[in-house]
């Protein structure tokens, strides 16, 4: 529960971001042990998951800003995707959106992991990545349906590591 100490510190929100965080019914969740990776990175594939709402100009429908609760559906975004095709539509208002908008990298950091697949850091990434709705406030279909429908993608594809880069 945000207290009215935390509440004060969140002094750039508006009043109605402020009390919607101070009401909103929080989760509890049960710590998860975390998993070992088997092998080592450079032998590892890796995808993404983002929470920014994009999706590919032209070619896919928008995020649903009006679905009550959240849009919980995700987008499939190519590895080879250019930054120019990403469109964000995540529907909070407590943040900037600028900064994604000039750089939507900053956010999916794609062409970062690829310099690390060059460097022999890491293995390879993963031919696709996933972009999905942050702020969503009635979580239950994303957990049952989306989360799943990503992790049969990951396992078919062989992926090793997921990063989740939440905005």
């Amino acid at each position: 529960m945000i207290d009215s100490f935390h509440i004060d510190k969140l002094s750039h929100l508006s009043f109605k971001d402020k009390l919607g965080l101070k009401v909103y019914p929080w989760r509890k969740i049960k710590n998860c042990s975390p998993t070992r990776l088997s092998k080592l990175f450079i032998e590892s594939k890796i995808a993404l998951i983002t929470t920014a709402g994009f999706s590919l100009k032209n070619t896919q429908t928008p995020f649903d800003e009006k679905i009550r609760g959240g849009d919980w559906s995700v987008r499939e975004i190519p590895t080879t995707v250019k930054k120019e095709e990403l469109v964000e539509h995540h529907r909070s208002s407590t943040f900037d959106h600028s900064g994604i908008e000039k750089n939507p990298f900053s956010v999916l950091p794609i062409p970062h992991l690829q310099s690390l697949v060059d460097e022999k850091k890491i293995g390879n990434l993963n031919h696709r990545h996933f972009s999905i709705m942050g702020s969503i406030t009635a979580p239950g279909r994303f957990i049952k349906i989306t989360i799943q429908n990503i992790v049969e993608q990951c396992k078919k594809d062989n992926v090793d590591i997921v990063l989740l880069v939440p905005v």
